[in-house]
C-alpha cells in the first residue's frame, strides 16, 4: 500500500493529513497559530512559524497513523494565496511573511491602478483590479520601503512555495498558486513581464514555473532528518487551496460549482472560457487542469468570525467540543436569530477597507446562540450574494472547508440560497484535492479522472420550504446593511 502526505496551511492553521491509495483518510493533525498585526492593515507571520508547525504535525501524523515511513509515495502542499516571503538564496527569510490579507500596499495599489485599466489587468493577471492585497502590491511596496530586503532577496516565494523549499531545497511555483498575485498572465501561463518591467521588478526574483501536480524533486536530507521520513518521497507542486479543494470533490469539469467556508468564503465555478475580454468583478483562477480555470469570488472572513466569536465569547467552551457545542447553541435559536444581523467584514471589503463588522438588532431576548447563528446566516447570505454577482443559480452546490462540518452550517446555507448542499465524505477536500494531485505526479492515479474515482459523496441537505421565505426577507435586510453603515466606516 502506498499513502499520500499532505500539508494544508491555511491563514490560521497548519493541517497534515494522510491518505492511502483508496483516497481514504488515515490520519489527520491541525495546529494553530496566531498572526501578528503589528500596526494597522499589516498582518504577518515568521515563515519559520510555518515550517515549524508543519514539522510538528507532519510528525504527530505519522505516529498516529502507523504507516511506516517507506510507504509514503509523495508529500504535496495546499496554502492559502497571496501570502509573500523574500528569501535569499542560502534560505535566510529576511521579513516575516506578509499575510494575505495584509492592506499596507495602498499607495501601491493606486499606483498600479494608474497604470493600467482594471480591465486591462483583469484581462491580462484574471483578478479584477490591484488592490492592497495583490502580491504584486506587496512586492511594490517592499521595494519602495525596504529597498535592502528587496536588493537582497533571491526569490519571493508565496507560503506553498516556500514549504517546497523547505522540503526539496528548490525554488519553484505553480499556477494554481500564482494566479492571484497580479503578476502572472493566465492565458499565457507565465509571468506578465511588462508590468514587472514597468514597476522595475526583477523578474528573476520570481521561482520557475512547474505545472500543478508536477514531481519537484525527492525529499532533500535536511527535511528528511527533520521529518523522520525517506529522502525517497516525491515532493510535488499542488495548488492554492481553493483550487486543491475544487480538485478534491471532483470539481474537474465546466458548470460544477463549490462553495468552502474556511477562513474566508470562497465560490469556485469551473469554466473553458474565462471571458476576460470583459471585465467582471469575478477572479479567475488557473485551475489545476491545463485548459481549465475557476471563477472565484472570495469573501475575506467567514469562519474566521466563528473562531474569533469562540475565543472570545465561548472560552468555558474551548476544549470542550467547542464548535459541536457551538451549533447546538446556534440549533436552538429560531431562524433568524430573533432579528439579529451580522455585516460580516471584520478585516474590509476589497472594495471598501474601512468596512468593518456590525451586529445589529439585538436586544434583552438574544442569547449567546442568537450571535452564533447571525454569524452562521450572515455567511450565508454572503454566499447567496456571491452565487448572484457571479450570475450562477446552481440546482446543486458542492459545500467544503472546516464549515462543511457543521450539519446546522449546511442547513442554514441550503434555506438561504434555496438549493441543495452536498457535502463530501472527506470534509478537508483541499488536502484530499493536494493528495489527488500528488497521486497524479507520483503515478498512483493515471490523471485527475482516475483519481476522481475514488471519490465519494456525504450527506445532503434540502432547502427546508416553510424556511425559505423567511431567510428571502432576511437577505433583502441583509443586503440594505451596507449602504446604512457606509457613512459610519472611518479609514484608519
Amino acid at each position: 500500500m502506498k499513502y499520500l502526505l499532505t500539508l494544508d496551511v491555511g491563514t490560521a492553521a497548519v493541517k497534515a493529513a494522510l491518505f492511502d491509495e483508496h483516497l481514504k483518510p488515515c490520519a489527520l493533525v491541525i495546529q494553530e497559530y496566531t498572526l501578528l498585526t503589528p500596526q494597522t492593515d499589516w498582518v504577518e507571520l515568521p515563515a519559520e512559524i510555518y515550517w515549524d508547525t508543519a514539522v510538528l504535525c507532519i510528525q504527530h501524523v505519522m505516529a498516529e497513523s502507523g504507516v511506516p515511513r517507506d510507504e509514503i509515495a509523495a508529500i504535496t502542499c495546499t496554502t492559502q494565496g497571496e501570502t509573500l516571503i523574500p528569501i535569499t538564496q542560502d534560505g535566510q527569510v529576511l521579513h516575516n511573511a506578509i499575510v494575505w490579507m495584509d492592506a499596507r500596499a495602498k499607495v501601491e495599489a493606486l499606483t498600479v491602478g494608474g497604470q493600467y485599466t482594471k480591465e486591462r489587468f483583469y484581462h491580462k493577471t484574471g483578478v479584477p483590479e490591484a488592490s492592497p492585497y495583490t502580491p504584486l502590491c506587496k512586492l511594490i511596496w517592499l521595494k519602495n520601503n525596504l529597498p535592502d530586503v528587496y536588493l537582497h532577496t533571491h526569490k519571493f516565494l508565496l507560503v506553498e512555495d516556500y514549504l517546497v523549499y523547505r522540503l526539496s531545497g528548490r525554488f519553484v511555483t505553480n499556477p494554481g498558486v500564482l494566479c492571484s498575485s497580479g503578476y502572472f498572465d493566465v492565458l499565457q501561463n507565465d509571468l506578465w513581464h511588462e508590468i514587472l518591467e514597468r514597476n522595475g521588478l526583477d523578474a528573476d526574483k520570481i521561482p520557475g514555473v512547474l505545472p500543478c501536480g508536477s514531481v519537484v524533486a525527492p525529499l532533500c536530507q535536511a527535511a528528511a532528518l527533520e521529518l523522520g521520513l525517506d529522502k525517497s518521497i516525491f515532493v510535488t507542486t499542488g495548488a492554492m487551496d481553493q483550487v486543491a479543494a475544487a480538485v478534491g470533490i471532483g470539481n474537474i469539469n465546466p458548470g460544477t460549482v463549490n462553495e468552502s467556508t474556511g477562513t474566508c468564503l470562497c465560490v469556485a465555478a469551473t469554466v473553458q472560457d474565462p471571458h476576460l475580454d470583459s471585465w467582471s468583478s469575478v477572479a479567475v483562477y488557473s485551475h489545476a487542469l491545463p485548459g481549465l480555470y475557476l471563477k472565484v469570488v472570495v469573501t475575506q472572513t467567514a469562519g474566521m468570525i466563528l473562531k474569533w466569536f469562540r475565543d472570545e465569547f465561548c472560552v468555558d467552551l474551548l476544549g470542550k467540543g467547542d464548535f459541536a457545542r457551538m451549533d447546538e447553541l446556534a440549533k436552538a435559536e429560531p431562524a433568524g436569530s430573533r432579528d439579529l444581523m451580522l455585516f460580516p467584514y471584520l478585516t474590509g471589503m476589497e472594495s471598501d477597507p474601512a468596512a468593518r463588522g456590525v451586529f445589529f438588532g439585538f436586544g434583552l431576548d438574544t442569547s449567546r446562540g442568537c450571535f452564533i447563528r447571525a454569524v452562521m446566516e450572515s455567511v450565508g447570505y454572503t454566499l447567496k450574494q456571491n452565487l448572484a454577482q457571479m450570475g450562477l443559480a446552481p440546482e446543486c452546490l458542492y459545500s467544503l472547508g472546516g464549515g462543511a462540518r457543521s450539519a446546522v452550517w449546511n442547513q442554514i446555507k441550503a434555506n438561504i440560497c434555496n438549493t441543495e448542499i452536498r457535502v463530501s465524505e472527506t470534509s478537508e477536500s483541499a488536502s484530499l484535492g493536494a493528495a489527488m494531485l500528488g497521486g497524479v505526479a507520483c503515478g498512483i492515479f493515471s490523471d485527475l479522472d482516475d483519481a476522481c474515482l475514488k471519490l465519494h459523496e456525504g450527506d445532503v441537505f434540502s432547502p427546508q420550504l416553510e424556511l425559505v421565505a423567511r431567510y428571502k426577507e432576511g437577505y433583502g435586510r441583509f443586503n440594505a446593511m451596507y449602504e446604512y453603515f457606509k457613512p459610519l466606516f472611518v479609514e484608519g
